[in-house]
């Protein structure tokens, strides 16, 4: 059994400043204006999810503080570039089991989101009943985050190239988290990505609990890619790092030939893997024990077969599955949880249109449309609908497209299709690939691209949607408007 920091496990003493006093008049005037906001919001249908917690910080920006300090088992954290959705909707599933949890799923993953959520789940005098938090948080805003929760559990997945014209690049992402996280107490566990080296040596001067997650296989049965690797060289001293097992980007197993910088052993791990057909994934779980020395009975082991596709999501229910550990979650209650789990919004779904299938995939940067080429690669006669926008939540900046290995699809595509705002610019990337594109199959418009790239389906034929995040809505509007049916969230 896996000993957690007790801190993030049992309750912390009450004290005074535990319980929200009746005479804080600026957060009552905040959470009030917070719920008004939030009526307005689902009177109207805007979606605007953040805007309670925007205008609420703007009364009381200490709001999120506050609401955070009186929740009885603190708050975990979960961050990286890929997958920070599901690995926190996983989470959430397995840690709802034991714990009343409170978690921005519907919201932002910004500090508004958060305030939005903690008004949404708070009392007007700023009771709260839920007692442990779980919070999705965006790259940019992990800083801030930590500052205003104080959290128990910090995870980070991974840091690519992702919205260079918002983000900068991932050197500076990462020299704001080495700073935060060297703030943090020794009683915060740390739950990072061994097979990323950027996040890997995170552990460098933090001061409490490191527990590592990676992949223990040498070769996985998916496509092979041309990599595009963010880190080279070694973060320490600067010499080119040497890979032994090279899984994905720039993710694997690495050591540096000049200094001691290498990838740690994971705790928790994965061998075996498999990469079915159907999009399904099966392995071999191995979790060790947090003791200080290994030994031999402090293992435990698990196959498991979970309906979620490729590389990238192996990497997601790690991180979830050494999160559940640390609370204390046992082993058939997380194999259960992760065996019903069904993907967030968009990142994987299905849904029949009469007698054709139609998927649908989320892509937003290189290293992960990467990912998603590799596991569709995996079929024969690939009829694909490739929708580009370059709205603010999708990111200006779209050079990324030509980081991707769109070439692994060259010989497997039989219908070819483009769309979104930036249509044309993917229709150039897709010629340079070698692709024979006709201009008819290019339009901006997404609802025409969709109607007519599905009547040219035969019966029985699947279409694969990959798509930016601000076309998930109207892809899914319009083929609800063509009868869909069967609508699965993988």
């Amino acid at each position: 059994m896996i000993y957690p920091w007790k801190s993030a496990i049992y309750p912390r003493k009450s004290s005074a400043n535990d319980t929200i006093s009746s005479v804080d008049p600026r957060l009552i005037i905040a959470i009030f204006i917070g719920k008004i906001i939030a009526f307005l919001t689902k009177l109207t249908g805007s979606g605007a999810t953040a805007a309670p917690g925007l205008y609420a910080l703007k009364i009381d920006p200490s709001l999120v503080k506050k609401l955070s300090n009186q929740i009885q088992h603190g708050s975990i954290i979960i961050s990286g570039t890929n997958g920070k959705t599901t690995t926190a909707r996983l989470t959430s599933d397995i840690l709802s089991t034991k714990f009343n949890v409170i978690h921005n799923r519907q919201g932002s993953n910004l500090l508004r989101g958060i305030a939005s959520t903690l008004i949404s789940k708070s009392s007007l005098l700023g009771k709260i009943n839920e007692n442990l938090a779980l919070w999705e948080v965006d790259e940019a805003t992990l800083p801030e985050a930590i500052e205003n929760t104080n959290p128990q559990v910090v995870v980070l997945l991974n840091l690519f190239r992702d919205q260079l014209d918002r983000y900068g690049e991932v050197d500076i992402v990462r020299n704001k988290w080495q700073k935060i996280l060297e703030k943090l107490p020794k009683s915060t566990t740390l739950i990072l990505n061994a097979d990323d080296p950027g996040i890997s040596i995170l552990a460098n001067n933090f001061r409490g609990k490191v527990i590592f997650f990676g992949v223990n296989d040498k070769k996985i049965n998916l496509p092979e890619i041309s990599h595009v690797a963010d880190i080279r060289h070694c973060l320490a001293c600067g010499s080119n790092l040497e890979y032994s097992t090279l899984l994905s980007a720039h993710m694997g197993h690495y050591k540096c030939p000049s200094c001691n910088f290498k990838r740690p052993s994971p705790r928790v791990t994965v061998s075996n893997l498999k990469f079915n057909r159907n999009f399904s994934t099966s392995g071999q779980f191995s979790i060790f024990n947090l003791r200080r020395k290994y030994q031999a009975n402090d293992i435990f082991q698990f196959s498991i077969h979970y309906n979620l596709p490729g590389l990238y999501n192996v990497y997601n229910v790690l991180a979830a599955t050494a999160v559940a550990r640390i609370f204390k979650i046992k082993t058939s209650v997380i194999k259960k949880s992760l065996e019903n789990f069904t993907a967030a919004f968009g990142r994987f779904q299905s849904v029949q249109i009469r007698n054709k299938s139609v998927l649908i995939f989320l892509t937003k940067n290189p290293t992960g449309t990467n990912e998603v080429l590799r596991t569709i690669a995996t079929k024969n006669k690939i009829n694909l609908l490739a929708i580009l926008n370059d709205k603010i939540a999708d990111g200006r900046d779209v050079s990324w497209i030509w980081d991707t290995n769109w070439e692994i699809l060259k010989e497997k595509i039989k219908i070819l299709s483009v769309s979104g705002t930036r249509a044309w610019d993917l229709a150039t990337r897709f010629k340079y690939a070698g692709f024979n594109l006709s201009k008819k199959l290019v339009d901006e418009d997404i609802s025409y691209s969709i109607n007519s790239t599905v009547k040219n389906l035969h019966n029985k034929d699947t279409l694969s949607i990959l798509t930016t995040y601000t076309a998930l809505l109207e892809v899914q509007k319009t083929l609800s408007k063509m009868g869909s049916t069967q609508w699965h969230e993988q």
